[in-house]
């Protein structure tokens, strides 16, 4: 399981690029909490909840158009962003057909290679063409559900 963060406009320290915890990854899931505090970006401000040693962080500026990769277990923060301009960035997660939700139901994903053999996500259809509006009312219904799924911090 890996996320891949693309960044879309500089993503710097002033800007509060991501930080990973190496090695973290080869941890046990650790619990989290839902905070559901206003300045956390995540749907539900969802934190860890385990001592972090800081000092073990490492910061991964990016340029517009690269990209990082982490495993979805590495513990990974980001600061606020203290600069004059936004940090806008993609984040698209890669994950076998066999891992399946646990703490939820409904949620859909899109198959980019091979056959799901398992059905634990609905599959999202391919649009027919860019704009279309059939594809925009179903990307409309998909985050709406998703929404409503993992709920809305904003």
């Amino acid at each position: 399981m890996v996320t891949a963060w693309v960044a879309l406009s500089p993503s710097t320290l002033q800007s509060g690029c991501v930080r990973i915890v190496p090695g973290t990854h080869l941890l046990d899931q650790v619990p989290h909490v839902e905070t559901r505090a206003a300045k956390n970006m995540l749907t539900r401000g969802q934190e860890i909840a385990v001592d972090v040693d800081e000092r073990r962080a490492v910061a991964m500026p990016l340029r517009p158009g690269e990209m990082s990769l982490h495993h979805i277990r590495t513990f990974h923060s980001s600061e606020p962003n203290r600069s004059n301009d936004r940090r806008i960035g993609f984040a698209i997660r890669y994950i076998p057909t066999r891992i399946r939700q646990l703490e939820v139901r409904g949620d859909s994903a899109t198959l980019v290679r091979g056959r799901d053999r398992h059905g634990h996500f609905e599959l999202e259809r391919a649009p027919k063409r860019d704009f279309g509006r059939d594809a925009i009312d179903y990307h409309r219904t998909i985050t709406q559900r998703r929404h409503g799924i993992y709920g809305n911090a904003g």
